[in-house]
């Protein structure tokens, strides 16, 4: 489907009644799928890439009135299905940041060292086996030296949603880790 013709389907979200209803359907028909493709691809799990498509679609109709016809439609479409993922990211690091504490406090006469460091390496070793993309990413970071931007190059993502991926493994890697500092 080309710019001009995606153009009308908008206008046709502008016009309701039954016009938005089969431009809504002929939009889904063509973009649902690509959408999917590229909420899953930047990190979003399935289950709430179908939530998110929902909320875009809506969205659609909602911004639809503030669309001029151009030739543009395509972009368009992009610039509100990123900025719905852009309005996820947010919340979910709003609701990440509230969720937990990243301050582990373990005090010194209260744990056997060997005993910590065995257990830190067995559980990084599963964390490795478990979360392989994850455990390659924390390396380039760690040992390599790389900053998010070189990072999402090599992950093939965007800066955003490696900024959330890493956020995710850090918390992943938490649960692998705890254990050891309170067991």
């Amino acid at each position: 489907m080309n710019n001009a013709e995606v153009d009308t389907l908008i206008i046709h979200l502008q016009a309701g009644g039954e016009r938005r209803k089969r431009a809504v359907t002929q939009l889904y028909t063509v973009f649902s799928g690509k959408i999917m493709s590229f909420l899953q691809l930047r990190g979003v799990p399935e289950n709430e890439s179908e939530d998110l498509l929902h909320d875009i679609f809506l969205a659609f109709i909602a911004r639809c009135d503030g669309f001029t016809a151009s030739g543009q439609g395509r972009g368009w479409v992009w610039s509100v299905v990123r900025s719905k993922l852009a309005d996820r990211y947010r919340q979910t690091v709003k609701m990440s940041d509230q969720a937990y504490d990243d301050n582990w406090l373990v005090e010194s006469e209260s744990y056997d060292e060997a005993r910590l460091k065995a257990c830190v390496e067995g559980q990084m070793s599963a964390f490795s086996r478990d979360y392989t993309e994850g455990a390659q990413a924390l390396s380039w970071v760690l040992e390599d030296g790389l900053d998010l931007r070189a990072v999402s190059e090599q992950l093939g993502r965007s800066y955003g949603a490696t900024r959330e991926f890493m956020r995710q493994i850090r918390s992943r890697l938490r649960s692998y880790i705890e254990p050891c500092l309170t067991g």
